[in-house]
C-alpha cells in the first residue's frame, strides 16, 4: 500500500470510549458444532436395490454419490449396524446407476444398471464381484449390454442368468429386453425369446419348474399380444398354458412369487382380464385371479414398485402410493398378511415423508430395511434407506451419521459448571462409545473423562436426578452399571462411577421411570414396577439418602398403572402423574396428590380426572399446576393434552389453551421464572389453531407466545434450562428448524422478564430477563440482558464507559442514548434491531482545519448529521480504484462498514483545539457486514460498523485470505503551531502489535499506539488482495467493553490475548520533534522472511523521517521474527531529509524483555551500543541508510553466553516449514494440537526436550498446543 495524503491534514480520531428482532428459541450452533448438518443421515440420492447376505451385511445400490456426507458412489455395503464395511472394496467404483443386484449361493454379487464400468475395468451394465468387492475376472461382461438399463437380475438353478431390463443388444447380438448369461458372463445362444419384448421388462421370477414369468410394460412379446405379463418356458418360448386373458391396463412394476406359486403383482394398474385390480393382485400359477387374496378395493392411488414376502408369507409393499389400502389409511409402505389383509399391529408412524420406496430387504430377525428416494422416514432424517423391525417400529440408530447421539434422548440435566448429564438409549455420541449416559461439555463436546474406560449401563436410563452433594440418582430400565448388577436404580459419583455406598439390593422388578429427590434427600421412585428389594410397592417407593426402604412413606397398594410423573411442592405434598386410573383402591384416574407420609391428599380434588395418560407437570409461582399428556378430557371437560389445575385440584378456568394441542402428546413441561411456560412432545399439528411442532412457549395464562418459534421433527422428551440461560432439550429429533441436530441440542431464549414503570417488576436486569421500559431509566453500571425494549416517549441511557449486551435484539419505540464511551453490545449475527439510539462519540481537541475518520455504527445515518457546521466540500471518501480521495456530498448516506474523513467544525479556532461531539441517530447495526474491496494492492477506508469496539486481531485472521496483515490509521499527530515541521504519518497495527506517531512518554495530545481494539465509529485503512473479494465484519469480532480509548498504553496487558508476543519498540528522534517507531518481535509460527500476519511495510508518509527493518528488500514498521533468536540479528535502516543528529532508544517492551541486553549496532562507526543502558545518538546526511545499524541480543564480540526471552521457558517456532517445541529446563512428555474448533489434529507422547513437527502443512490457522512437560502442563496458541 502506497498512499500520498500529506497534502490534506487529518488527524485520527482517537475516540476516548470507556472500557449488546430475532425469534427465540433460535438453535445455538456453537453447541456441538461437529453436528453441523454436512455429515448427513444416510444417503444422498435415491436407493434402488438392497439385497441381504447370510452374515446380515446389506448390498446398497443407487443413484447416490454421498453417504453421511462422504463420498461413496452408486454402490456399498452396510454393517448391522449401518456403518458401511470397509472389507468391501470397490475402488473408484462405478460410473453410472445402480437398478439391480442378486447374491449367488457362492457369495458373489451380481450388478446391474447403466454403467460401462467398474474400477477401471468396462462392464457393460452387467458385473460380478467377489464377496470383498472386488471384479470377479471370470466372469466377463466388458462388452454387455451395450445401452439401456438391466432392472433386474435372478439366477436359475444351474447357474445361469437371467437379466431384464430396457436393454436391446448383449455382446452385440440382439436380445431385446431379456437375456440369459452363462455362468462366465457370455450370452445363452440357447435361450430364444424371438423378437423379445418391444418395451421395459421390469420385473422377472423363474418358478420351481425353471419357467420365467415376465411383467412390465410390455404388450407384446415376440410379437404376441400379451399386455404386459406373459411366462417363458426354460427355453425361451412362450408358454401358452399360462391365461392372462386381456391382461394388464397399465403398466406393472413388482412382483413376487410365493413358495406355493402364487402370483403377486404390483405397480399402476387398476384392471386386470376385465376385473378391477387397483394396483395389486394375485395370480394363481396358471395365471387366473385369485380371489382368496382379499385385497378389496386396493390401492386408490400411487404405483406399487416393490414387493417382498417373509418367512411366514406375509407380504410387505413399497411405492409412492398414500391415501387408502381397501379403506385403510395407509403411505408408501404396508404389511399385508397372506391373505392381503393388512396387519393391525404393523404401524410405521409417519412412514416415509415423501417421495418412493423401490426397494425392501427382509432380514433374519423379520426386521425390513426400507429403500427409496425418501429423506424422512416417521419425522426422522433418514437418507433414503431405513430399518424397521416386525411391528414397523423405525430403528433410529441405523445409518447414524455418526453425530450426536444414535438413539434417544430420555432426560438431560444441566450442572452448575454448565455441562450436561444426558441420559437415554443411546450407545454413541459424534461417534464415541457412550451407552446411555454422557456427560457433555459447555461447548457442546463429549466429557471424555466422565466414567472413562467403563462399560455404563447396559439399558436405557428414563430418569436422574442430582442430589444437594452433586451425586446422581439414575433410574430406568437397565440392571447393570459399569458390569456391577444394579437392578433399574444406582447411584453415581460426579465422576461417572457407582456409588457403592448407596445400597439397592436386588432393585426393582420394572422399569423406573420417574426420580425426585425431596429436601431431606430422600428419594422417590415412581415408574412400572411392583417390588424393590422384593418388598411390594404399588410402583411408587420412597427411599432414605442409602438406598433402604423408607418405612414411614406408606402408599399401601398404590397405583394399579405406570406412574410416568412426580412433582414435590414445596409444602412436600406430591403429585403423581401417568396411566394409572386407581390408586390404594380408589378411583384416580392419571393423578393422585399424595401426603408427605404416602396417605392420600384427600383436598385434592381431581372427579372423573384425566381420560387418558399423564406425561407432564409442573408448578407456576402461585401453586397451580400444568399438566400436559395424551388426555383429551378432565372432568367430564374437553381439555386437550395441556391445561392448569388450581392448588386443590380443581380446573382452573382462567388458562387459556382453547382448542389446546391437535394430536400427539406433551411429555414436558418446564416453568420460566416469569410462569412463562415451555411444552414440548410429540404434537405436530396446532395448538389453539396455530402450527406447533413438538415444542412451543405459552404465556402464564396459557396464550401461545409468538417471540418464541421452533420445530422438531420428532418427539421432545426432556428440556431444562442452564446455568447460562440457555435451553437444553433431548429426545428423538434430528431436525430442530431445519437444521441438523441429533437428539440433543441447545437453544437461545429469554428465561426470565421484567418491566421498569419507576421500580422493577420481577427483579433488576440480569442476564435471561427480557427488559421492558416503561419510563425513563439510567444505567449507571454494565448490565447484560436478554433483550431491551423502550416504550414511546421514554429514554433509557447507558452512563459513560458502561455497556449494555443483549443476546438477543433492541426493539421499541423509545430512544437509547449512548453517552460517549458506552457501548451496545451483541453476540448473535442473526438478532435484528428495530429501536432507534442516540450514540455520542467525542473526538480528541482538534482545530477548524483537521479532519477525523469516521463510520456510522447506526443505520441510514448523512454525514452532515455526523459534523453539521462543517463546509459542505470537506466530507470524503477514499476511492479504492482510483487511489485518492473522493468529495461526498453532504446529505449522502454512510454506508455501513464504509470509511469517511470529516474536517472540523466550521466555527472551530484554527489555533486552539477542542473536543467534537458527534451524535449518531439510528437502528443500531448488527450482524453480518460486507464492503467490497478495490483493486488487489491498493487501500481501502473502512470501518467499524457496531456501537461497540471490534478485535483487531479476529479481524485480521477472518480477513486474512482478502486482506494484508496489516491495517494503518492515519495521524496528524503534530500540531499545526509550535513546531517548526508539519508531518503525517500512520499508526500501524497487525497480530504482532502496533506502532505509534509519537512515544509513548512524551506529553502528546494523545495515544496513538494501537492496541488491538477498533472502537465504535473509527475507521482505518486495509489493502486488499484478491480481485472482486469482500471485507467482512462479523459479531464474533466485537468486544464487551474494552471500548475505553482506541490506543492504550503500550504495556496494558490485553483480556482477550490471542497470541504469545515478546516484543521491542524502538524510536528514532530528534532535537526538533521528528519521531519514527518501529516494532521488532518474535511471535509463535513467525518466519524470518514475509509473513501475512506478522509484518507491517512501513509507507513512508512521514515527510522527514523513516525508520524501519530491512528485510528481503523491503522496509517494515513491523516485523515478526521466528523462535529462538539467541544469535539473531536483524538490519535496521532509515531515511532522513535534513542533515543533524539523531537518537534511537527503546520506547518500551514486553515484560519478557526486562533485564536482557538489546544491542545496537553500528556499522559505520563500528559501535556496539547496550540500549538498556541509555539511548544512542549519532549524526548523518540526508540520504537513505537500509543498512547502518543491526539490532542483537548478544554480545558475539565479547563472546556472551546466547541470550534467550525465557531461559527456563518453553517455546514454539517454525522453521524450515517445520514445527520447533523447545523446552530448556525439562522434557516433554506429550504433545497435543487442536485447530480453533476443538478437533484434535495431532498427538504425540515422547520424553526428549526438542520436538520437529513435519507433518501438519502450514495454512494460516490458528492452532492450540496443549504440551505436558516434567514440570507442567501449558497451552500455548499460534497461527501456523
Amino acid at each position: 500500500m502506497k498512499l500520498k495524503l500529506h497534502y490534506l491534514p487529518i488527524i485520527l480520531f482517537f475516540f476516548l470510549l470507556n472500557n449488546s428482532n430475532a425469534q427465540q428459541g433460535k438453535l445455538d450452533t456453537t453447541f456441538n458444532s461437529y453436528d453441523n448438518g454436512t455429515n448427513g443421515d444416510g444417503f444422498d440420492n435415491a436407493i434402488r436395490t438392497t439385497s441381504m447376505q447370510t452374515d446380515g451385511n446389506l448390498i446398497v445400490g443407487g443413484d447416490f454419490l454421498n453417504f453421511n456426507g462422504k463420498s461413496l458412489s452408486y454402490l456399498t455395503r452396510l454393517k448391522t449396524d449401518g456403518s458401511v464395511d470397509t472389507d468391501f472394496d470397490t475402488g473408484s467404483g462405478f460410473n453410472g446407476k445402480i437398478y439391480s443386484s442378486y447374491i449367488q449361493s457362492d457369495g458373489k454379487i451380481i450388478i446391474g444398471g447403466n454403467f460401462t464400468s467398474y474400477n477401471g475395468e468396462n462392464a457393460g451394465r452387467l458385473i460380478r464381484l467377489n464377496s470383498d468387492g472386488s471384479y470377479d475376472t471370470t466372469f466377463n461382461t466388458s462388452l454387455g449390454a451395450s445401452s439401456g438399463i438391466i432392472n433386474q437380475i435372478v439366477t436359475q438353478s444351474d447357474g445361469k442368468i437371467i437379466i431384464v431390463g430396457s436393454f436391446t443388444k448383449y455382446n452385440g447380438i440382439t436380445v431385446n429386453r431379456i437375456a440369459r448369461i452363462l455362468p462366465d458372463g457370455n450370452l445363452d445362444a440357447g435361450f430364444l425369446t424371438g423378437s423379445g419384448a418391444p418395451s421395459n421388462i421390469n420385473c422377472v421370477e423363474i418358478q420351481s419348474d425353471g419357467k420365467i414369468i415376465l411383467a412390465g410394460n410390455f404388450i407384446k412379446f415376440n410379437g404376441v399380444d400379451v399386455n404386459r405379463i406373459t411366462r417363458l418356458n426354460p427355453d425361451g418360448s412362450t408358454d401358452i398354458t399360462f391365461n392372462v386373458g386381456s391382461g394388464f391396463d397399465n403398466d406393472i412394476h413388482a412382483m413376487s412369487l410365493q413358495p406355493n406359486g402364487k402370483i403377486i403383482l404390483g405397480g399402476e394398474f387398476t384392471g386386470y382380464n376385465g376385473n378391477t385390480a387397483n394396483r395389486i393382485i394375485r395370480l394363481h400359477p396358471d395365471g387366473t385371479p385369485d380371489t382368496t387374496f382379499l385385497s378389496g378395493t386396493g390401492l386408490n392411488n400411487g404405483i406399487v414398485y416393490v414387493i417382498k414376502t417373509d418367512t411366514s408369507g406375509n407380504i410387505m409393499l413399497g411405492g409412492s402410493f398414500t391415501d387408502l389400502y381397501n379403506g385403510l389409511d395407509v403411505n408408501r409402505l404396508m404389511l399385508l398378511n397372506p391373505d392381503g389383509i393388512i396387519k393391525p399391529d404393523f404401524d410405521i408412524g409417519n412412514g416415509p415423508g415423501s417421495a418412493s420406496v423401490y426397494s425392501l430387504a427382509n432380514s433374519s430377525e423379520g426386521g425390513w430395511y426400507i429403500g427409496g428416494s425418501f429423506s424422512v422416514f416417521d419425522s426422522q432424517n433418514q437418507g433414503k434407506l431405513a430399518k424397521i423391525d416386525t411391528n414397523g417400529i423405525h430403528d433410529i440408530s441405523y445409518l447414524s451419521a455418526g453425530v450426536g447421539f444414535d438413539n434417544s434422548v430420555f432426560k438431560v440435566l444441566p450442572l452448575s459448571d454448565n455441562t450436561t448429564m444426558v441420559f437415554g438409549n443411546f450407545s454413541r455420541f459424534n461417534g464415541l462409545p457412550s451407552s446411555r449416559i454422557a456427560r457433555i461439555l459447555p461447548d457442546g463436546n463429549l466429557d471424555i473423562t466422565f466414567n472413562s474406560a467403563q462399560t455404563n449401563a447396559n439399558n436405557s436410563i428414563k430418569t436422574a436426578a442430582q442430589q444437594s452433594d452433586g451425586k446422581i440418582i439414575i433410574g430406568g430400565n437397565f440392571t447393570s452399571y459399569n458390569s456391577t448388577t444394579s437392578n433399574r436404580i444406582a447411584r453415581i459419583l460426579p465422576d461417572g462411577s457407582l456409588d457403592n455406598s448407596f445400597v439397592s439390593g436386588i432393585g426393582f422388578n420394572g422399569q423406573v421411570v420417574s426420580v425426585a429427590i425431596q429436601s431431606d434427600q430422600k428419594i422417590l421412585v415412581a415408574g412400572n414396577f411392583t417390588k424393590y428389594n422384593g418388598v411390594t410397592f404399588g410402583r411408587i417407593v420412597r427411599l432414605m439418602p442409602d438406598g433402604t426402604i423408607d418405612g414411614s412413606f406408606n402408599t399401601v397398594v398404590g397405583a394399579n398403572g405406570a406412574i410416568d410423573v412426580i412433582l414435590v411442592q414445596p409444602d412436600g405434598k406430591i403429585i403423581l402423574g401417568g396411566r394409572f386410573d386407581m390408586f390404594n383402591g380408589t378411583g384416580y384416574s392419571r393423578i393422585v396428590r399424595l401426603n408427605t407420609d404416602g396417605s392420600i391428599d384427600s383436598s385434592f380434588s381431581v372427579g372423573a380426572g384425566f381420560d387418558k395418560n399423564v406425561y407432564a407437570l409442573n408448578l407456576q409461582s402461585d401453586g397451580k399446576i400444568i399438566v400436559g399428556g395424551s388426555f383429551l378430557n378432565y372432568n367430564g371437560i374437553s381439555k386437550r393434552r395441556i391445561l392448569r389445575l388450581n392448588s386443590n385440584g380443581t380446573l382452573d378456568t382462567t388458562f387459556d389453551s382453547g382448542t389446546g394441542f391437535s394430536n400427539g402428546d406433551v411429555r414436558s413441561i418446564l416453568i420460566q421464572s416469569d410462569d412463562r411456560i415451555l411444552a414440548g412432545g410429540a404434537f405436530s399439528g396446532n395448538y389453539n389453531g396455530i402450527a406447533s411442532l413438538r415444542l412451543l412457549r405459552l404465556s402464564s395464562n396459557g396464550i401461545y407466545d409468538s417471540s418464541f418459534s421452533v420445530s422438531l421433527n420428532s418427539t421432545l422428551y426432556t428440556m431444562e434450562i442452564t446455568a447460562d440461560n440457555k435451553l437444553i432439550i433431548g429426545g428423538n429429533f434430528n431436525s430442530v428448524s431445519g437444521v441438523a441436530k441429533h437428539r440433543v441440542a441447545r437453544l437461545k431464549l429469554c428465561t426470565d422478564s421484567s418491566r421498569w414503570n419507576g421500580s422493577w417488576s420481577n427483579g433488576s436486569p440480569s442476564e435471561g430477563k427480557e427488559l421492558v421500559f416503561e419510563e425513563d431509566y439510567l444505567f449507571s453500571a454494565s448490565v447484560n440482558a436478554c433483550s431491551c425494549s423502550i416504550n414511546s416517549a421514554k429514554t433509557v441511557t447507558i452512563s459513560s464507559g458502561k455497556t449494555l449486551g443483549l443476546s438477543f435484539n433492541y426493539s421499541g419505540n423509545g430512544i437509547l442514548v449512548l453517552e460517549d464511551t458506552a457501548s451496545l453490545y451483541q453476540s448473535d449475527d442473526e438478532m435484528v434491531n428495530t429501536g432507534i439510539i442516540h450514540l455520542k462519540r467525542k473526538t480528541t481537541p482538534i482545530r477548524k482545519f483537521d479532519y477525523t475518520c469516521w463510520s456510522s455504527p447506526v443505520e441510514n445515518h448523512r454525514l452532515i448529521d455526523v459534523s453539521p457546521a462543517t463546509l459542505s466540500d470537506k466530507f470524503f471518501s477514499f476511492d479504492a480504484i482510483l487511489r485518492k480521495w473522493a468529495g461526498e456530498v453532504p446529505t449522502n448516506i454512510m454506508a455501513v462498514g464504509k470509511g469517511y474523513i470529516i474536517r472540523g467544525p466550521q466555527n472551530f479556532s484554527s489555533t486552539v483545539p477542542e473536543k467534537y461531539e458527534a451524535i449518531f441517530k439510528g437502528i443500531p447495526v448488527n450482524g453480518k457486514v460486507t464492503i467490497p474491496l478495490g483493486t488487489p494492492g491498493n487501500s481501502n477506508l473502512i470501518g467499524n460498523p457496531y456501537p461497540s469496539a471490534i478485535n483487531a486481531d479476529s479481524f485480521l485472521i477472518d480477513n486474512a485470505e482478502n486482506i494484508e496483515g496489516s491495517l494503518y490509521f492515519w495521524t496528524h499527530n503534530t500540531a499545526l503551531t509550535n513546531n517548526k515541521y508539519n508531518t503525517n504519518d500512520y499508526a500501524v497495527y497487525n497480530l504482532l502489535g502496533g506502532v505509534g506517531t509519537r512515544s509513548s512518554v512524551s506529553s502528546g495530545q494523545n495515544e496513538t499506539e494501537p492496541d488491538g481494539k477498533i472502537a465504535s465509529g473509527q475507521s482505518f485503512f486495509v489493502t486488499g488482495l484478491v480481485e472482486g473479494e469482500k471485507v467482512k465484519f462479523d459479531d464474533n469480532m466485537r468486544i464487551i467493553e474494552q471500548n475505553s480509548s482506541f490506543f492504550k498504553p503500550a504495556k496494558t496487558i490485553e483480556k482477550n490475548k490471542i497470541i504469545e508476543k515478546n516484543r521491542i519498540w524502538l524510536n528514532l528522534t530528534n532535537e526538533e520533534n521528528f519521531f519514527k517507531q518501529l516494532l521488532v518481535g518474535y511471535i509463535e509460527g513467525a518466519t524470518n522472511s514475509y509473513d501475512l500476519f506478522f509484518d507491517g511495510e512501513s509507507l513512508d508518509e512521514n515527510r522527514y523521517i523513516n525508520f524501519y527493518s530491512y528485510n528481503e528488500g523491503k522496509n517494515w514498521v513491523i516485523q515478526g521474527r521466528q523462535f529462538p533468536f539467541h544469535s539473531d540479528e536483524v538490519t535496521l535502516g532509515y531515511k532522513t531529509e535534513i542533515n543533524g543528529n539523531f537518537t534511537i532508544s527503546i520506547d518500551h517492551l514486553d515484560e519478557s524483555f526486562i533485564g536482557q541486553s538489546v544491542y545496537l549496532e553500528d556499522k559505520e562507526k563500528k559501535i556496539l551500543h547496550n540500549l538498556n543502558d541509555g539511548s544512542y545518538s549519532f549524526s548523518t546526511e540526508k540520504g537513505i541508510f537500509n543498512s547502518r545499524f543491526v539490532l542483537k541480543f548478544s554480545d558475539n564480540t565479547l563472546q556472551t553466553k546466547e541470550f534467550s526471552i525465557n531461559k527456563k521457558g518453553l517455546v514454539i517456532y517454525q522453521k524450515k516449514g517445520q514445527l520447533v517445541i523447545e523446552s530448556e529446563d525439562s522434557n516433554i512428555q506429550k504433545i497435543e494440537a487442536f485447530d480453533i474448533s476443538g478437533k484434535l489434529i495431532l498427538e504425540q507422547n515422547t520424553n526428549q526436550n526438542i520436538i520437529i513437527i513435519s507433518n501438519l502443512k502450514p495454512k494460516n490457522q490458528t492452532l492450540i498446543f496443549k504440551i505436558k512437560t516434567e514440570n507442567k502442563l501449558e497451552t500455548k496458541k499460534i497461527i501456523y
